[in-house]
């Protein structure tokens, strides 16, 4: 298979309290919907507080379930990315207590021992204690778990610089040589990281070639709708996101995340948090959100990306909505393939008939002209490059046509066009 689908996984009912709560009986009903959705790998979340209470203390009952996870996972032929270091989810971090430092985060509040604080991290990549703790659970799960079947790739952590920013690129380097070859040491499996937008949008100081000497393939997650300098249903933005990923890296790039929070009626605007801040974020229309997937995937397919994973696998039961993040990030409760009452959005139909599209679609190579400095300017770049892309795209690409539907971005710019059907 050349194109793999996944599908990034919180429980519907759940969310990222579901460890605390293991239910197999739930893990097993929602990933047999995602077998019948013919999506192959499933990625996981390893949340830090969860997985190790204290430095030196792995926490048993949370590594047995994640084996119950990965035994039902093989059952239906699934594979599993477990995601380690989380870290940061859905607009907070997550953090156990013994991460925390004095100072506040500049972004972020932080979820920790049962409450909301405004606390940022410890240097969890120079400070010697903690690289310490954090080798003891990649040694124990990578070591547990490596000659289970249904072990896709580990994946070092989700979007880590949302937690805390290196001091400097080679800081980063030398964190993630130390994070991999812990893991190689004690597994054959792959390992990936997950970066995102941000990566490649700004200086955050983990650059994409430096993260690819130490990731067996990359990965990207990868937004339309929080560019601000494009349409939220421009279906180039994400297979972008993914060429510009392999041609800064040099390695063949996994769309790790990609979504767009829906709504059953028009498209609308709301007011949600991003991070510790309200901002206007969009709900897009169902039948709209699935032309713009289909168009997407076809073009991700089409530029040589390794595969994509949806985020998410459902909407939250509104049970959650008073508890963080989706008390405030109103908008993370609707990315779903799945409705929080377990119906189907048309996205989930789009997603299970994809692979019947395989044999009208052709790979193509791409070549960015990315400029060796790209990181002394990474905004100008990526948007100059962007739209170099997008008029190649359009002079060749096999996409799916529809009606033009253009929107005001939530950034402040506007399109030209309707805002809602």
């Amino acid at each position: 298979m050349d194109f793999v689908l996944g599908i990034n996984y919180w429980p519907r009912r759940k969310a990222m309290y579901w460890w605390k709560g293991f239910d197999p009986k739930e893990v097993r009903e929602e990933f047999s919907l995602i077998k019948e959705l013919n999506l192959d790998v499933v990625r996981v979340f390893l949340l830090w507080e969860d997985f190790q209470p204290e430095p030196d203390v792995i926490n048993g009952s949370s590594l047995r379930h994640l084996g119950t996870v990965l035994d039902i996972a093989g059952e239906l032929g699934l594979g599993i990315v477990p995601t380690f270091f989380i870290g940061h989810m859905s607009g907070i971090n997550w953090l156990p207590e013994w991460v925390l430092s004095d100072e506040p985060h500049e972004r972020f509040l932080t979820y920790s021992n049962g409450r909301l604080v405004d606390r940022g991290a410890k240097n969890i990549y120079e400070e010697p204690e903690l690289l310490e703790a954090e080798k003891i659970l990649l040694e124990t799960v990578s070591s547990e778990f490596d000659d289970h079947p249904a072990v896709y790739a580990w994946d070092i952590s989700n979007e880590i610089d949302n937690v805390r920013i290196p001091r400097t690129p080679d800081v980063a380097r030398e964190w993630l040589k130390f994070v991999y070859e812990t893991l190689k040491e004690n597994s054959s499996k792959p390992v990936t990281f997950g970066i995102h937008q941000e990566d490649i949008h700004e200086d955050k100081n983990f650059h994409v070639q430096d993260v690819a000497a130490f990731n067996d393939f990359l990965c990207m997650h990868a937004y339309s709708v929080y560019t601000g300098f494009t349409d939220p249903l421009d279906p180039y933005f994400v297979p972008f996101a993914c060429a510009l990923t392999k041609a800064l890296g040099g390695k063949d790039v996994l769309l790790e995340e990609f979504g767009i929070p829906t709504t059953s009626g028009r498209t609308k605007r709301i007011t949600s948090a991003t991070g510790k801040h309200m901002t206007e974020h969009y709900l897009i229309n169902e039948k709209r959100a699935a032309e713009w997937l289909e168009q997407t995937l076809v073009c991700l397919y089409e530029v040589g990306a390794l595969g994509a994973f949806y985020w998410n696998f459902s909407d939250y039961d509104e049970a959650l909505w008073d508890k963080p993040p989706f008390d405030r990030a109103v908008h993370e409760r609707y990315f779903g393939l799945v409705r929080s009452d377990g119906s189907l959005k048309p996205t989930a139909f789009v997603i299970k008939n994809f692979k019947d599209l395989y044999p009208k679609l052709r790979r193509r190579s791409v070549e960015l002209r990315v400029p060796p400095d790209y990181y002394e300017n990474p905004r100008e770049n990526l948007i100059s490059l962007y739209f170099e892309f997008k008029r190649e795209c359009e002079a060749h690409d096999n996409l799916p046509r529809r009606s033009p539907h253009r929107l005001h971005s939530p950034s402040g710019g506007k399109s030209e066009g309707r805002e809602e059907l």
